[in-house]
């Protein structure tokens, strides 16, 4: 009997943790019309960028997109957008733009398969647990 209250005790425990539950926006937004702190670092940082790098582009009314860098200057960078559509090239001065990452290429299909296996191995170790626990 003690067992089995342990082993409810366990199931409920791990399935109800909530860990990743809470809602609400955890990234900040950049504001539309903020000012950059210091263009001359932004400028130094994308003459840095190799062209061709995959990049991805926030602006500062809150648009992003992403890109193929092309060209880097101290005023501005032009980028050719990642679309299924062919378009022309796109020349976005730096007061226009709030923030510019390197894209590292990952995508929500493989987020979403690392989160279905990991709720699978949870499930069976969960299963197992109870088996070891009521099996006596």
């Amino acid at each position: 009997m003690l067992r089995r209250m342990v082993a409810a005790l366990i199931c409920a425990a791990l399935a109800t943790t909530g860990c990743a539950s809470a809602g609400g926006q955890r990234i900040p937004q950049p504001v539309p019309g903020a000012p950059l702190q210091d263009k001359a670092v932004l400028a130094d940082f994308v003459q840095r960028i190799s062209a061709g790098s995959k990049v991805r582009v926030e602006k500062i009314d809150g648009t992003s997109f992403r890109a193929t860098l092309m060209r880097a200057t101290p005023q501005a960078i032009l980028v050719q957008k990642n679309t299924r559509v062919p378009e022309a090239p796109v020349e976005i001065p730096l007061e226009q733009l709030a923030r510019l990452s390197l894209d590292n290429g990952s995508s929500m299909g493989r987020s979403v398969a690392i989160g279905v296996g990991a709720g699978v191995a949870a499930t069976f170790g969960v299963l197992l647990l109870l088996a070891a626990i009521l099996g006596d």
